[in-house]
């Protein structure tokens, strides 16, 4: 067995021993949704505002708007995922990404301090294009309480990718932000970082060129120019993942969006409070659908039928594991029990 092999050897077998029955039940008590939201979500991801102001190649926004509105997360929404990250002192990653530019939405840094008074040990990180930010946009998020800053500063499709065209795009970010970088990589793009204390900003200069290299998601089938493939490797997004969109909407995955015709049926439930919206340790509990189906090794379906985003090898040992230890049998579960506090713990991105 190869590294890849026994790295998804290792991978596979943490995250089977993590399940618990729990899991695939959508009608868990508050109380027990809670408990496993805690016990297990390493990441919150959201987007607060619907707009982006950028079309990329690699991207569905370059065929469904987000750039027509802004549309602003509803009040009662926000004061949900932040009354639920209080309830459970949630010290995880929660991070603003999504198909929105989250700088855009210069709330953002009330935003900000709005987590951090709610979830003191959170992790705090936005992914962003840089369009928006200056020296004075950076200090103010530094202040709100935000701990790592994503940069993905993106070159023209049709500008031929070099290193020296790159540092181009990559001085211009700089001399705006009044900071000097550490280059990091050069190949096959520029990378940098940048420490300021204990808070942190990773860049990368990249367009579809450099985005193919990296085997670019199909962002659940939506984009045609990303590698196809017949998804058998289980995935365990819906276990460790909260994913939800500007309006409440949440969703299976990070590649999967609620303003798509194609992913709609996608979404298990609406954050928020009131009638048709639940907690987030509620709509937790609904992806248990998801996580049932994902679980093993086999052809999936619906927008995960081609996903290529974290394959996990498929060999005797992959698959032995995925079958014996995340099953429903007796045994899967006294396995389970035994090995969890071996083999997993939750970890922070």
């Amino acid at each position: 067995m190869g590294m890849s092999g026994l790295r998804s050897f290792a991978v596979v077998l943490r995250n089977s021993f993590r399940a618990e029955q729990d899991h695939f039940r959508k009608d868990l008590p508050t109380n027990r949704a809670r408990a496993l939201f805690k016990k297990h979500i390493e990441l919150v991801e959201f987007e607060t505002t619907s707009y982006c102001n950028r079309v990329c190649s690699f991207c569905p926004n370059k065929f469904i708007d987000r750039r027509s509105e802004k549309l602003i997360m509803p009040d009662h929404t926000w004061k949900a995922i932040l009354q639920g990250l209080k309830e459970v002192d949630y010290d995880g990653t929660v991070v603003w990404s999504r198909y929105s530019e989250p700088l855009s939405e210069h709330q953002i840094v009330e935003r900000i301090r709005d987590v951090r008074s709610c979830a003191p040990k959170a992790r705090i990180g936005i992914n962003s294009n840089g369009d928006y930010l200056d020296s004075d946009y950076l200090q103010r998020l530094i202040e709100a309480g935000l701990d790592r800053l994503w940069l993905d500063i993106y070159m023209p499709d049709d500008e031929a990718y070099n290193v020296q065209v790159a540092h181009k795009y990559h001085d211009n970010l700089l001399e705006r932000i009044e900071k000097k970088a550490k280059i990091i990589a050069t190949n096959p793009e520029l990378a940098s970082e940048i420490w300021l204390g204990k808070f942190w900003i990773s860049i990368h200069v990249r367009n579809s060129t450099v985005m193919k290299l990296y085997d670019m998601s199909d962002r659940g089938g939506l984009i045609s120019d990303a590698r196809r493939t017949q998804r058998v490797a289980p995935c365990y997004a819906p276990v460790k993942h909260l994913v939800i969109d500007w309006d409440g909407s949440v969703l299976p995955c990070c590649q999967l969006r609620s303003d798509s015709p194609a992913h709609r049926e996608a979404i298990v439930a609406r954050v928020g409070i009131g009638r048709g919206f639940v907690d987030i340790f509620t709509a937790y509990a609904q992806l248990a659908d998801w996580r049932s189906e994902l679980r093993f090794y086999g052809p999936k379906k619906g927008p995960c039928a081609n996903c290529n985003v974290s394959e996990y090898k498929s060999n005797v040992a992959t698959r032995l594991v995925a079958a014996t230890i995340a099953g429903d049998s007796t045994g899967s579960q006294v396995l389970r029990g035994l090995g969890r506090g071996l083999f997993w713990k939750r970890r922070r991105y």
